[in-house]
């Protein structure tokens, strides 16, 4: 696993940030006074590991399905931050639209939270990866601690707009239509990291702990021809 506060990243990170006006509930305080301890086991060598696995737990006797491609980050563990998902999970189950709300409300917090380490000189303290085929992954060198992994999956559901009448398509050119939704599973879960130890992680379908759907929400190709309405039925998925 790679420490995720290249250059790039947080570049975009931060314009993005500024651009939404976002800031961290946790102060820069706080968060430098919870980094501490972590910089200061980094600086003396004191360091651990984490090994996880994510998968989908089959029937009793059967093989478990891993999970690939799981975007996993560790971060040091913060109680405002871990409160703010909390109230969001909490939030998302207020409505429909909550429920859409949810996925992008996390990942604008935790691009605040990272955002806020790194202003206060604890960017290393940034570290992600993602699960290989065989939905493992695995952190090496992490300073002594509390720490808080959070990862992610993301399934794609493709979903073809309802085709229009050329005079409905001319009218509603510019609405933006529905062309499919991904649904995102999340693990938050607590980390303690001891010198010289491997901590073991194990991400499933029954721990997860919010589910979320992100709509692909836009506006159609005009160079696509309007769909006749001739036959019922549904859309093709």
């Amino acid at each position: 696993m790679t420490n995720r506060c290249s250059g790039a990243r947080s570049a975009v990170s931060g314009v993005v940030l500024l651009l939404l006006g976002v800031t961290s509930i946790a102060s820069a305080g706080d968060v430098a006074a919870l980094a501490a301890p972590l910089l200061a086991a980094r600086e003396r060598g004191a360091l651990g590991s984490v090994d996880g696995r994510a998968y989908a737990e089959g029937r009793p006797g059967g093989e478990a399905t891993p999970y690939a491609s799981v975007s996993v980050i560790l971060l040091p563990r913060s109680a405002a931050f871990e409160a703010e998902l909390e109230a969001i999970k909490t939030h998302s189950r207020d409505s429909p639209d909550a429920y859409i709300e949810a996925e992008p409300k996390v990942s604008t917090a935790r691009l605040a939270f990272e955002r806020t380490l790194i202003d206060t000189g604890a960017g290393q303290l940034i570290l992600g990866g993602s699960s290989d085929s065989a939905g493992a992954f695995r952190f090496q060198r992490v300073p002594e601690g509390a720490w808080m992994l959070l990862a992610w999956r993301e399934t794609p559901h493709a979903k073809r707009p309802p085709g229009l009448k050329r005079d409905e398509a001319e009218r509603y050119k510019t609405r933006p239509q529905v062309f499919g939704r991904t649904t995102v599973t999340f693990w938050s879960r607590p980390v303690t990291v001891r010198a010289g130890e491997e901590a073991t992680v194990r991400l499933h379908d029954r721990n997860e702990w919010m589910t979320s759907v992100r709509e692909d929400r836009r506006v159609p190709d005009q160079g696509q021809p309007a769909t006749p309405r001739t036959q019922q039925g549904g859309a093709p998925r």
